[in-house]
């Protein structure tokens, strides 16, 4: 446990708050944004993974103890495993990014059937290893006990003589449920979120766990490069030449921008700060906007003739 408090560089039995806070300092200092070495992606999941576990969000990892070395290691009575976490996909718009949203998932999840309890239907003692599991045997040549599993009831000590019904002997019955999740500003693609107890039930094994993976959705407008977000603002031609104070409406509201004369086109503008907000970490991206021309569709008789003289002028030939 002392190696969690050795990442954030705190004491053993320092406050919440000093975690908290020590948290949100070395999250700055090493966060891609910011710290470009090799290290810095590593580095930030570790610090993440240490904060969430000395805030209680998330169980450290247990060592296996050593027990008695000749028990059964098959038998559900002695060891239970924990079911293969359940990994969904959330896609989330341009727009849940930048605000945070708050969503109902709706998923497809397994659950110990109600009618076997998870014992596939009728059972017997296993007349191999009579309900043992295993065959623990001397091996002269090592000097020591050995443990082979059972292969008549694969180590469960019980063998099935008949199916269930309802669930056709998987123990288990599909079942449709929802977890309300929080996803907070600035949650990007390959995000991931753990909900812990929360996935599919197997027979003799802990629940499982989900994985939420956030997916972010493409836009029509609006490009995410990390934090940062791009833009792309038809002008109309004679504003670049001539320049113009303009209006551009981006997630968080409409900003003005000037536009100065002879301004070249696909010239980039950085707005800073206007880009998605990490809500952990409270740093912000920028708002980048790049001008292109925008040229008319058609043009009138009027508009042609000014048009004609322009392409003869000194600046415009």
């Amino acid at each position: 446990m002392n190696k969690y408090y050795d990442l954030l560089g705190v004491k053993p039995g320092a406050t919440q708050e000093e975690i908290k806070k020590a948290w949100k300092k070395q999250a700055l200092e090493w966060h891609p944004d910011r710290n470009k070495s090799e290290e810095a992606g590593r580095k930030i999941q570790e610090i993440n993974e240490a904060y969430e576990i000395l805030s209680g969000k998330k169980q450290a990892p247990q060592q296996q103890s050593q027990g008695n070395p000749f028990r059964n290691p098959f038998n559900q009575s002695h060891f239970r495993m924990k079911a293969r976490p359940l990994n969904l996909i959330v896609d989330l718009s341009v727009e849940e990014v930048y605000n945070g949203v708050k969503k109902k998932i709706v998923f497809n999840v397994d659950r110990i059937c109600g009618t076997c309890h998870g014992a596939g239907g009728e059972t017997n003692t296993c007349p191999t290893c009579k309900g043992q599991g295993v065959f623990v045997a001397f091996n002269p040549r090592i000097g020591a006990q050995t443990i082979t599993m059972c292969n008549t009831c694969g180590g469960n000590g019980q063998v099935r003589v008949k199916s269930c019904n309802t669930c056709g002997g998987r123990g288990v019955t599909n079942t449709v449920e929802s977890i309300d999740m929080n996803f907070p500003k600035g949650t990007l693609s390959g995000v991931k979120f753990i909900v812990t107890n929360a996935g599919n039930d197997v027979a003799g094994a802990n629940r499982g766990d989900v994985f939420f993976t956030v997916n972010v959705l493409p836009h029509p407008i609006y490009e995410l490069d990390g934090l940062n977000i791009n833009k792309k603002e038809e002008v109309p031609f004679i504003d670049m030449v001539l320049g113009k104070d303009v209006e551009i409406e981006s997630l968080g509201g409409k900003y003005k921008i000037t536009i100065p004369p002879n301004c070249e086109s696909n010239k980039v503008f950085r707005m800073k700060g206007l880009g998605l907000t990490d809500e952990e970490t409270k740093i912000n991206g920028d708002l980048y906007i790049k001008l292109v021309p925008k040229i008319p569709k058609e043009v009138n008789q009027e508009e042609k003739e000014i048009l004609e003289k322009l392409r003869n002028s000194i600046n415009f030939s």
